[in-house]
């Protein structure tokens, strides 16, 4: 079938679907508007990521502002300056009841909190900030004299997490990048005095996990003990990470299972390894 023609089919329904929110809008409270794209994202997600997308932009379109903007609205609104626990409630009361997001979510925050908490990293770098969920979830557990520095390509997703970050009282600890990965990793010593990292969580471009990772390794970011964990590893996530760590030989790996974020039964899962190369990459510089 022609691509084009295929394009059109599978975007019909979720257009026609935007167009009839876009009616219920004005014709029903905006409570009933939100509460019905949960079964209808529930009913697209899995195995079609590509589709919530387009439901994304469908509300972003209706509302004139976007998925960043009604998340912070509604944190601001319903949460406590200064206490993270009723920042990330709100936000996921959010997700379950109103609309899905790209956030790491309650249930694999617990394993990412564990994995903190197990490394102990003074310096820790996140790839793929989003909303700031995450950054959260690692500044809560990191060492009390510990730092983050986090990444986000999208300059509203890099605003608005700075907002939320803040308001949950790490703003102090946590420093928000917005920028291109490749193009931090090779000036992380220059331009934000890194020598090495005690711990990198990958949760971005999904393409990006095992180029990031060797840029980091080459770079000499990581010393024995570096822990590399990454989210969506899974699916259509980013499987070529799990199968790269394994292969390299220069971590201690494990799996944990764990379903996509606010969507029980999608299954996903999150991957660490515990680097053992560094004297494999001792003396190498990145020339990238």
């Amino acid at each position: 079938m022609d691509r084009r023609l295929y394009g059109t089919l599978v975007a019909a329904p979720v257009v026609a679907v935007g167009l009839y929110a876009y009616y219920l809008k004005y014709r029903t409270k905006n409570r009933l508007f939100f509460m019905l794209n949960v079964p209808i994202e529930r009913a697209v997600a899995p195995g079609r990521w590509r589709l919530v997308g387009l439901l994304v932009r469908v509300r972003n379109f209706i509302y004139r502002n976007t998925i960043q903007d009604r998340l912070w609205n509604y944190i601001e609104a319903r949460s406590e300056v200064g206490n993270a626990d009723s920042v990330l409630a709100a936000f996921d009361d959010y997700c379950y009841n109103y609309e899905w997001t790209w956030a790491i979510g309650d249930k694999k925050a617990a394993i990412l909190a564990k994995v903190v908490q197990e490394a102990k990293p003074k310096v820790t770098l996140e790839l793929g900030t989003f909303l700031g969920y995450s950054a959260i979830i690692i500044a809560q557990n990191m060492p009390s004299d510990g730092k983050l520095i986090t990444v986000e390509a999208n300059p509203k997703s890099a605003e608005i997490a700075k907002k939320i970050i803040s308001r949950a009282g790490f703003g102090d600890k946590v420093t928000v990048i917005n920028a291109f990965s490749y193009d931090v990793i090779p000036n992380l010593h220059h331009d934000y005095d890194v020598e090495t990292l005690d711990m990198v969580f990958l949760d971005h471009f999904k393409t990006g996990y095992v180029a990031d990772l060797q840029r980091l390794e080459k770079g000499g970011f990581l010393h024995n003990g570096s822990v590399a964990f990454a989210d969506n590893v899974d699916g259509e996530g980013s499987p070529g990470f799990s199968e790269y760590i394994r292969k390299s030989g220069h971590y201690e790996c494990q799996f944990y299972e764990a379903d996509v974020e606010y969507f029980a039964g999608v299954s996903d899962g999150m991957d660490r390894g515990i680097f053992k190369g560094a004297d494999m990459f001792s003396g190498e510089t990145l020339g990238l």
